[in-house]
């Protein structure tokens, strides 16, 4: 069995793990220096986390959860101690196959963006590789990555920067346009179990159309509205203030966000 070392178990970390516990392939293993944090793993999930990291081999796939700042001095204190093929899955944003491979002294690396969905096994992934990664770990990436959602493998590394502002970050954009959505429904005399329930049934309804019909956001925001009607009127104040530049804006932000993380400034010397 296969044995997989996550090291890093904050929200993106544990929700990774959360969903590989569905898949009985793989033997886990989790690491994490916060004591809090191993005592709630313990807690939620049953699992003897560890303070720091063993050797890893060349047999075992190293998923890589840390804040990238922290990658620097975690590459000198593991360098030693981790095969020189052994597959390294990185989930930091910003940091490249290049430093990753160079700063760990390793040949087959795959940088991966997550979102913290797949605690209930709806997480989405876009993940590259190195141009010399092994036909048989590009595989198991795609099972490991598989087992907790849906992933799309690009072989242009520069996508993986927008896929962390799309899909990282996702949820919470989403998540924050539902909390505008909210505030009204309370304001307007609705409970917060009824504002929740409309609110979480309105959006898993628009992504089942999407995904179900292929009929485009764009097509979908048409077939709502209808002449002088109520949604038209929301549109049109959405058209006038630009808020379609704003959340693209927001989204290169974020996308820049990333690019700058893997800068050397940024990190942990």
């Amino acid at each position: 069995m296969t044995k997989i070392v996550v090291v890093g178990a904050g929200h993106m970390g544990t929700a990774v793990v959360s969903g590989l516990l569905n898949d009985i392939k793989f033997d886990l293993q989790v690491v994490d220096p916060s004591e809090s944090r191993r005592i709630f793993l313990k807690s939620r999930y049953g699992i003897d986390a560890l303070p720091s990291i063993k050797n890893v081999n060349d047999d075992d796939i190293l998923i890589l959860s840390i804040p990238p700042q922290k990658f620097s001095q975690f590459a000198k204190d593991i360098k030693l101690n981790l095969g020189r093929t052994t597959p390294v899955i990185s989930m930091m944003a910003g940091i490249k196959i290049d430093t990753l491979g160079h700063l760990l002294g390793v040949s087959q690396i795959i940088r991966a963006i997550p979102n913290t969905l797949p605690e209930i096994a709806l997480g989405m992934t876009v993940f590259c590789a190195s141009p010399n990664i092994y036909k048989e770990n590009l595989a198991l990436t795609g099972v490991i990555l598989g087992s907790f959602g849906k992933a799309i493998y690009v072989t242009d590394e520069s996508l993986i920067d927008s896929a962390t502002a799309l899909c990282g970050g996702g949820p919470a954009f989403i998540a924050y346009f539902a909390s505008a959505m909210q505030s009204f429904a309370i304001q307007s005399g609705f409970s917060n179990t009824e504002s929740v329930l409309m609110i979480a049934q309105i959006l898993r309804g628009t992504a089942d159309l999407l995904e179900l019909t292929r009929k485009s956001p764009t097509q979908i925001c048409n077939e709502v509205m209808t002449p002088e009607g109520t949604t038209e009127r929301g549109i049109a104040y959405f058209r006038e203030n630009n808020v379609e530049h704003i959340i693209t804006s927001a989204l290169r932000k974020s996308s820049a966000r990333s690019k700058e993380l893997g800068e050397f400034k940024y990190m942990q010397m």
